[in-house]
C-alpha cells in the first residue's frame, strides 16, 4: 500500500476541520464534522479484515472483536480503555458489532483512549492476525504508524458526546434529536406507544395529559428510556409498572424525535418504523412543518401587534453567543464576552429582552423573529463585567442546570446602565423562585 492512503488522508483532513471549528472548546454533537470523522475512523478499522472460510462459508471478522479481545486479555491496555469496552458491552441500545464498534469509537473519543488498542496492534506486531498486510492501514507498519499518531494527536481533543445516543448506531452514523424531559409524579403519562422491531413508537398522545405539554412529545417520536430504564420489546407491559416504582418521584423520559432539528425532515431510520406502527410518515411530516410554520406565524404576528416602544422589555442589542463546554459558572462570562466581542467585530442586532415569569425571551426588532428563548431552570449564571462597561451577558445549559452536558454564553450591549443591573436582578431572582419551587 502506498504511503499516501486515500483514508488516512481523509482522516487527517477531518482532524484538521475538527480543530479549527473547535478551537479550544469541547467537540460536541453538534459539531457538523464530526459525523464525517467518526465515518473515516470506522473504514480503516474496517478495511482490509481477513475473512475466516469454514465449511464453504466465508465470514468477515469485525474489527469490535479484536478491539474486545484486547481489553480483556492484553496486560497494555489501560483502565480507561478496559472501562470503554466494558461500558460498550453492557449497553442494551446496541447489538450488533457494527453498532458496538460506532459506540465504542465515541466512547473512546470521549475517554481519549481511542489509541490505546492500535498501538497495541502496531507495536506488537498483532494486526497481521486480523489484517490483510496489502489491503489494510492496520495491516501495514507504516500506515499504522502513521494511524496511531493521528490518533495520539486527537487524545488531545475534547470531546462532550452524548453517549446514551446511541439506539440507532447499529444502523446510521446519522444522530437523531435526542431530548430527555422531566415531568412532575405522575401516575400516567398520557402516552400511548406501539412496540415494533423493539422500538417503542408513539401513536398517541392525550391531549390533557402531561406529555401533551409544549409539543415536547408527538406522535412518531421513539421512547427511548423511562426512568433510566432503556425500553425495548422486552419492557412491553411494563410500562405501568415501571410509573408505580417511581410512585411520587418525577419522571424522567428520554425522547428519540422524528424529526431533524436542522431540516425538520424524519430521521431515515424511523421512517420504515413509522410505516410498520400504521403511521403516515408523509402525514406526520406535513403536520409538524404547518405546526411549526404556524408556531412561528403566532410568534411573529404577536410581537408585531405592539410598537416596539410600547412592548414589555429592554433595548439591547444581541452580540452574539461562545460555548463554554461544560462550565456555566459566573467565572465563564468575562472571558466568554471578550471572545464574542472579537468575533462579532462590530456587528449586533437590536432586539427586546423580555423578562418573563419562568424565563427570558429575546426577540429582533425588525421582525418580531425569536432569537432566543431560555428557561430560568436552563439559566446558570448572569453577570457582567467591571472592564466591560454596558455589556451583559446570561449562560444557559442545553436542558435544566441540573442536567445540561454542555453551556453557552449569550451576550448584550444595553445603552442604560440601569436597565442591565434590573435585568440581572430579575435573573437571578426569577433562578431562585424556580429552582426552588416544589
Amino acid at each position: 500500500m502506498s504511503v499516501s492512503n486515500p483514508l488516512l488522508r481523509e482522516l487527517k483532513g477531518c482532524v484538521l476541520k475538527l480543530v479549527q471549528m473547535s478551537g479550544s472548546s469541547e467537540i460536541t454533537d453538534d459539531n457538523a464534522e464530526l459525523q464525517h470523522f467518526c465515518q473515516s475512523l470506522e473504514r480503516v478499522f474496517q478495511k482490509g479484515l481477513l475473512r475466516n472460510t469454514a465449511l464453504g462459508f466465508t465470514n468477515v471478522f469485525e474489527s469490535w472483536y479484536w478491539l474486545e479481545q484486547l481489553a480483556c486479555q492484553h496486560s497494555g491496555a489501560t483502565f480507561n480503555y478496559i472501562s470503554s469496552v466494558n461500558a460498550v458491552k453492557a449497553s442494551q441500545k446496541v447489538v450488533t458489532p457494527t453498532g458496538r464498534l460506532r459506540l465504542l469509537i465515541r466512547t473512546c473519543l470521549v475517554n481519549r483512549c481511542l489509541h490505546v488498542p492500535v498501538e497495541i496492534l502496531v507495536r506488537k506486531r498483532h494486526a497481521r492476525n486480523f489484517y490483510d498486510e496489502s489491503l489494510s492501514v492496520l495491516g501495514d507498519e507504516i500506515l499504522g504508524e502513521i494511524f496511531l499518531s493521528v490518533l495520539l494527536q486527537c487524545s488531545h481533543l475534547q470531546f462532550k458526546l452524548h453517549l446514551y445516543n446511541a439506539s440507532f448506531l447499529d444502523s446510521t452514523w446519522l444522530l437523531p434529536l435526542y431530548i430527555k424531559l422531566e415531568f412532575v409524579p405522575c401516575k400516567v403519562l398520557g402516552i400511548c406507544a406501539c412496540f415494533v422491531s423493539g422500538r417503542a413508537v408513539i401513536v398517541g398522545v392525550e391531549s390533557d395529559g402531561v406529555a401533551a405539554e409544549d409539543d415536547k412529545i408527538e406522535i412518531g417520536d421513539v421512547l427511548d428510556e423511562l426512568n433510566g430504564n432503556h425500553i425495548t420489546t422486552t419492557k412491553r407491559g411494563k410500562l405501568s409498572s415501571i410509573m408505580r416504582k417511581a410512585s411520587g418521584q418525577p419522571i424522567v423520559v428520554n425522547i428519540i424525535k422524528a424529526h431533524l432539528p436542522e431540516t425538520g425532515d424524519l430521521f431515515p431510520p424511523i421512517r420504515s418504523l413509522l410505516k410498520q406502527a400504521q403511521l403516515d410518515p408523509d402525514e406526520l411530516h406535513s403536520r409538524y412543518s404547518d405546526r411549526n410554520k404556524q408556531r412561528q406565524r403566532e410568534e411573529t404576528e404577536l410581537t408585531k401587534k405592539l410598537p416596539v416602544a410600547s412592548r414589555p422589555g429592554f433595548h439591547v442589542k444581541y452580540l452574539g453567543s461562545f460555548n463554554t463546554g461544560k462550565h456555566g459558572d459566573v467565572k465563564q462570562i468575562d472571558n466568554a464576552m471578550r471572545i464574542v466581542m472579537f468575533k462579532s467585530h462590530g456587528s449586533h442586532c437590536p432586539a427586546l429582552f423580555e423578562i418573563q415569569e419562568i424565563g427570558i425571551k429575546v426577540t429582533e426588532n425588525a421582525t418580531g423573529k425569536v432569537l432566543l428563548k431560555h428557561s430560568y431552570m436552563e439559566i446558570s449564571s448572569c453577570g457582567m463585567s467591571a472592564s466591560i462597561p454596558n455589556h451583559f451577558s446570561y449562560i444557559a445549559g442545553d436542558a435544566a442546570c441540573n442536567v445540561a452536558q454542555t453551556y453557552t454564553c449569550f451576550v448584550f450591549h444595553c445603552s442604560n446602565e440601569e436597565h442591565i443591573h434590573t435585568i440581572l436582578r430579575s435573573i437571578g431572582q426569577g433562578f431562585q423562585r424556580t429552582h426552588f419551587a416544589v
